[in-house]
């Protein structure tokens, strides 16, 4: 069934991780997503691995579901060729530094003349103004720059801690979505396009809205929370006699409670424990008696124990995850094929629309898959794209096939 974005177009010059991941969004609910890539494009050359079944993990997982076009940008011709796919789509979504696209002749001032209805999306490491528009950024840049890993590992640990993936590039990907959406709902009441505009360091600044306001408010400077919420204890991972399980709900009303199904009474009654103001401030103290607790028993035994009560959790691994009954019920799993004639299996989209479904459908495309049906949907006859590819300004197939 066709997503919500069915009848969207999308023209995507994205690369890497933040950008391709925002235009996933849009391909998994439904828009139409031409992806461009070089005349020189290989598998090889499109991401890291693993590289099973002859692709690219990497880049399979935030690219299926996309068209792909293979267009060599510095040709002369390729001006004439994005001018006229930029007049039929409704979105352009790029990530290279901050005017590059200008020098192509692609930017949004250029383009909006050819398309006033344009919403062109732009994501990069710090955005387009500023004093550090020109400097270029990833993922763990700017989770430093963003006060993550600051705020990320156990507070024991004098080293700071990378997010364990790339939340950095993601969320710069969901917010340039978010922008996309809105522009696309504005435009239907204007009928003009726009540039919406994403840094990826802003992007870590708005998550990180709680430890904002408290440092505005208190002064607080938050320190690496570890396995545990800064503010609310306990709240928080527990080893088990076999594995690690997670707590939450515990208040000052139910701590007492708590204590005894942990079997620590002596907690209970312990006044350095007895408010959560208290237990946060000696939470070094309480740690360690918590632990011996729940070393005593299975993580079965205490998911068991203390579901009816407190909200409770298997700390799971990757493997544990996808195995999940949950999961599987809420079909976030999906496998995909892909252009080699194999299949990879990947996370689907969360958000589940009760009539236009959408989701995950098609894998990534083989390089150049889609360079005739697209040009030709946009005018372009035949003999006009066997001489394209005959002069490399476009190309069909992938680099390294023979």
């Amino acid at each position: 069934m066709p997503g919500p974005l069915a009848g969207i177009t999308v023209l995507d010059f994205t690369w890497a991780l933040a950008g391709p991941y925002g235009s996933m969004i849009l391909a998994d609910l439904g828009a139409e997503v031409w992806k461009v890539e070089t005349t020189s494009q290989s598998e090889r050359l499109r991401g890291s691995g693993p590289y099973v079944h002859g692709v690219s993990t990497y880049f399979f997982s935030v690219n299926r579901g996309k068209k792909s076009i293979m267009l060599d940008l510095k040709a002369p011709e390729a001006k004439e060729i994005v001018y006229r796919l930029v007049k039929r789509v409704d979105v352009l979504t790029e990530n290279f530094s901050p005017g590059a696209m200008d020098r192509l002749g692609f930017g949004y001032e250029q383009l909006r003349e050819v398309n006033p209805t344009l919403v062109y999306a732009s994501t990069s490491g710090f955005g387009h103004t500023g004093p550090y528009r020109e400097r270029g950024a990833v993922d763990i840049i700017v989770q430093g720059m963003g006060a993550l890993m600051s705020t990320t590992g156990h507070e024991s640990d004098e080293l700071p801690s990378r997010a364990g993936y790339s939340i950095g590039d993601m969320a710069g990907g969901m917010y340039t979505t978010i922008g996309v959406l809105s522009a696309l709902v504005e435009r239907s009441q204007s009928g003009e396009g726009q540039h919406v505009d994403v840094s990826m360091l802003d992007c870590q600044v708005a998550l990180m809205e709680n430890p904002v306001i408290r440092h505005f408010a208190t002064g607080e400077v938050q320190p690496r929370a570890g396995l545990r919420h800064p503010l609310n204890t306990p709240h928080q991972a527990f080893p088990a006699s076999d594995s690690w399980f997670v707590v939450a709900g515990v208040r000052d009303r139910n701590w007492q409670l708590f204590c005894g199904m942990i079997g620590a009474d002596e907690l209970a009654v312990d006044e350095r424990f007895s408010e959560n103001a208290s237990r946060t401030l000696n939470y070094d103290q309480l740690e360690p008696l918590m632990f011996e607790a729940t070393r005593r028993q299975p993580r079965a035994y205490w998911l068991d124990l203390l579901k009816d009560e407190f909200l409770v959790g298997p700390l799971n691994t990757i493997a544990d995850t996808v195995r999940d009954p949950q999961v599987q019920h809420r079909e976030m799993l999906r496998e995909l094929p892909t252009w080699t004639g194999e299949t990879l299996t990947v996370s689907n989209t969360p958000v589940k629309h009760s009539r236009t479904r959408g989701g995950a459908e098609r894998g990534a495309s083989m390089p150049g898959e889609h360079s005739r049906e697209i040009l030709t949907s946009v005018g372009f006859l035949e003999a006009e794209l066997d001489d394209l590819v005959k002069r490399g300004v476009i190309a069909i197939e992938p680099a390294d096939v023979e």
